[in-house]
């Protein structure tokens, strides 16, 4: 009976979407899949009993003096659950745009919490099947992530994923303006994916619904997503597709029968010494909702990351997107330092340079993009 009943209340947690991003560039660094640190295969939210190790000793300039003596504190409530959690307190500080008449944006100064997310694994038998749960809880209302069975042990370091999750597509980030991320194009949504590992690649495809952040589907198209990389010792390369017959932000006055959507492209990892770096490039062809017609999109990101010393990262990262209209580009450079004290704690501090300061897409978002300094403290087990 508590098995039951731990069982029911975890699944009835689940019910509306929200963002997730991840640490990609530590994986590239330590020449790692993402499966190594997650128990979710396609990286992010709960770490593996591996990723909890190395977030207590190689990770933070504290490292936790039991796992110096080889004692590994695990998340387990008991022999088939384990937890994880995430929380990220943001103070953030606007400036306006200088020396343009009739701009009359003042600073802002705001503390917030941004996500608190809570992450459970339910082993309902060892290395063969399982239950994974990403829930967030705040702020806000209770929203689910990802709530997925997952089938392992399949050949080839295989699996199958079924569920609510999130599509397998480029690099995910902890960086809540990152441009491909604004487009909404590629959220949760309900599917199967199969995975596969052998050796030194990584393979993920889906089929879903193709209704990203919905809870229920609407129309009778399905979305292909598809990942692949070759991962090695000093970095890897891969690219990503996605294909959605039925594209979202198409409406009835779209002419012509083709209204699929489609998102590709090629991604790259390198390290050396301290340094690691990353970089992305996406076409998205999506529905324009101001034109009424299909438009090709290009959306670039890269960064590098310096290991200043062990548990302090500084990171440079730039951010292009390309309407393909009368030159019309956002860009945004990032600039800061994530120390990570021990396993429990990590600070960050970040500037953004938005420009131009203001800029409208259909599917970017629209608004006043000001310069930004966020400092956040994230607090995560």
């Amino acid at each position: 009976m508590p098995r039951l009943f731990i069982l029911v209340v975890l699944t009835a947690l689940a019910s509306v979407p929200g963002f997730t991003q991840a640490e990609p560039y530590i994986a590239v660094r330590e020449g790692l899949m993402c499966s190594a640190c997650h128990v979710n295969q396609t990286g992010m939210g709960k770490r593996s009993l591996y990723g909890v190790e190395f977030t207590q000793t190689d990770l933070p300039v504290m490292p936790t003096k039991s796992s110096e003596s080889g004692m590994v504190l695990d998340r387990a409530l008991s022999d088939f659950i384990s937890i994880g959690g995430d929380v990220r307190l943001i103070h953030n500080t606007t400036l306006p745009e200088v020396n343009r008449p009739g701009f009359t944006q003042d600073v802002t100064n705001t503390f917030q919490l941004f996500e608190a997310n809570i992450y459970a694994e339910i082993v309902i038998k060892q290395d063969r099947f399982k239950i994974y749960m990403d829930q967030q809880v705040a702020p806000g209302s209770a929203t689910s992530r990802e709530l997925v069975g997952i089938f392992e042990g399949l050949p080839h370091g295989g699996w199958i994923k079924v569920g609510r999750m999130n599509l397998p597509f480029g690099y995910r980030l902890w960086d809540f303006p990152y441009t491909r991320s604004q487009t909404s194009l590629l959220g949760q949504d309900f599917g199967i994916e199969l995975g596969l590992e052998p050796k030194n690649i990584s393979f993920q495809a889906a089929v879903s619904n193709g209704e990203p952040f919905a809870t229920s589907d609407s129309n009778d198209g399905k979305q292909f997503t598809m990942r692949v990389a070759a991962v090695g010792s000093r970095g890897r390369i891969g690219a990503s597709f996605a294909a959605n017959s039925e594209d979202p932000l198409a409406i009835a006055s779209a002419t012509g029968s083709n209204r699929a959507l489609f998102m590709g492209g090629p991604f790259i990892g390198f390290t050396g010494g301290p340094l690691t770096v990353l970089g992305e490039l996406d076409m998205i062809r999506a529905f324009d909702t101001t034109l009424g017609d299909f438009k090709v999109r290009y959306a670039a990101y890269g960064e590098a990351n310096i290991l200043v010393s062990q548990g302090v990262n500084a990171k440079i990262a730039f951010d292009y997107f390309d309407r393909r209209l009368s030159g019309v580009t956002a860009k945004r450079i990032r600039i800061g330092l994530e120390p990570t004290i021990n396993e429990f704690l990590q600070l960050r501090a970040f500037y953004d340079i938005n420009r131009p300061r203001v800029f409208a897409d259909p599917i970017f978002g629209t608004g006043v993009k000001q310069d930004q300094l966020s400092l956040e403290l994230h607090m995560m087990f």
